[in-house]
């Protein structure tokens, strides 16, 4: 079980600082850390983390001795037969308990156990979840400011035709067809650059709400990105079958319900204790000893003969759950190599089409010049350099969506692999600028 270190205040003040300083500029590694001290999901986690972790010492204290004190004080005044005098009574006693042999007390011990395993795990699912998060809402940010630049140098080339256009059907030289074209693709531009702002909206705040960071300081990527990692197929499903969180978490359930069928099944076994005692008793009551004093060791034996078919049924069902948590369990590891394999597929063919995008990306370039240069000669239209710039514009953010998706899929065959950590993020912050 992979172990995680505290939340340092060394670290929660790095990520206080960065929330404040919203003007100051971050990465996708400062993102997290912002992330990890200010989203209230993660804080969440990390409590139900120390909460779950009580789980294995309550279960453990259940085998130690268990001692307590009790006192007493009481007042008699005898009504029957007449004339008897009042007294006074009062005590203390202290006393021990020892399983000796007690199935429900050990299963406990062993449930807490695993209880407290299932908080790690959890929480390792948590952290693992919030990276890959983060650098989605910080993705998205960016990729809604490429969309938004696409489409308003697209609305400038679509407003630089349209004011063409008008001046040359003034002058005679085009119809009023070229006019409508252009101004076509002008209204389409300025709905596209409606959505854009909307949608960049959104991104912002969707960041701001994960880290509490000012995104209008957002590092935008570098040119190069890394390459995908050179690991094939079944190495990832390998690695993933001894790390995935999500087959941990269905291995430590079904260990958890083998626990409750050993816990049921005890139940017809018989209890035995370790019992001692000390007793101090004192009275004024006439006749009575003034003080009585006492220490007593013993063992006590409980065996349950008969409870209506409780236990047989108790016993039933806990071995349903325990098959149900087997089923699980297969079903984890099938769903585990399905998702390393998406993941997989995700980052080595995210690669290869962020290569294919940027040359179409200078292919549409060569398209515009070309377009450009054969409408001047006369062999083009003006409807074809429109296209031929909004096929270029488009490009551009399919770009941009190819280079995002790419960086995204690589955390998320990290995660799915259950090695996700902070020196995979670190990879990936690579390719954001300084």
């Amino acid at each position: 079980m992979k172990k995680h270190a505290p939340f340092t205040p060394v670290l929660g003040g790095l990520a206080l600082l960065l929330v404040c300083s919203g003007a100051s500029a971050f990465d996708l590694n400062q993102a997290w850390l912002a992330a990890r001290g200010y989203n209230s999901d993660y804080a969440a986690t990390r409590a139900d983390l120390d909460a779950g972790r009580e789980q294995a010492v309550q279960g453990r204290a259940q085998l130690l001795p268990q001692v307590g004190l009790t006192g007493s004080y009481s007042h008699t005044n005898p009504t029957q037969p007449a004339g008897q005098a009042t007294y006074d009574s009062s005590g203390y006693g202290v006393q021990l308990t020892q399983p000796l042999f007690d199935i429900s007390k050990y299963t406990a011990y062993q449930k807490g156990k695993i209880a407290s395993q299932q908080a790690d795990t959890s929480f390792s699912a948590a952290e693992q979840q919030l990276i890959v998060d983060t650098a989605r809402a910080y993705f998205d940010v960016l990729l809604a400011d490429d969309t938004l630049a696409a489409t308003r140098a697209s609305k400038k080339a679509y407003q630089t035709q349209l004011e063409q256009a008008r001046t040359a059907f003034e002058l005679g030289t085009a119809t009023i067809i070229d006019t409508h074209e252009a101004q076509a693709g002008f209204d389409a531009a300025t709905a596209k650059e409606i959505v854009a702002l909307s949608q960049q909206d959104i991104s912002r705040n969707n960041l701001h709400r994960l880290t509490g960071l000012d995104s209008m300081a957002i590092q935008p990527l570098r040119e190069q990105l890394p390459p995908p990692p050179s690991a094939a197929l079944q190495d990832w499903q390998n690695r993933a079958a001894d790390n995935s969180l999500a087959v941990q978490a269905a291995e430590q359930a079904l260990a958890y319900a083998k626990q409750t069928v050993a816990e049921k099944r005890g139940n017809r076994l018989p209890v035995v204790a370790l019992n001692a005692g000390y007793n101090d008793n004192r009275t004024n009551q006439p006749n009575a000893l003034p003080v009585t004093r006492g220490s007593s060791i013993g063992v006590t034996v409980s065996l349950p003969l008969y409870a209506g078919g409780g236990i047989d049924s108790q016993i039933r069902e806990a071995l349903a759950k325990e098959e149900a948590a087997r089923e699980r369990l297969e079903s984890a590891r099938r769903q585990m190599k399905e998702d390393v394999r998406k993941a997989w597929l995700g980052v080595t063919n995210g690669a290869a089409l962020v290569k294919a995008q940027q040359q179409l990306l200078v292919s549409a370039k060569s398209k515009v010049d070309s377009t450009k240069l054969g409408k001047e000669v006369g062999i083009r239209t003006n409807l074809d350099v429109l296209q031929a710039e909004q096929s270029y514009y488009d490009a551009i953010t399919s770009l941009a969506t190819a280079k995002y998706d790419y960086l995204t899929a690589r955390l998320q065959l990290g995660q799915v692999a259950g090695i996700l950590d902070s020196g995979l993020l670190q990879e990936v912050n690579a390719s954001v600028r300084p």
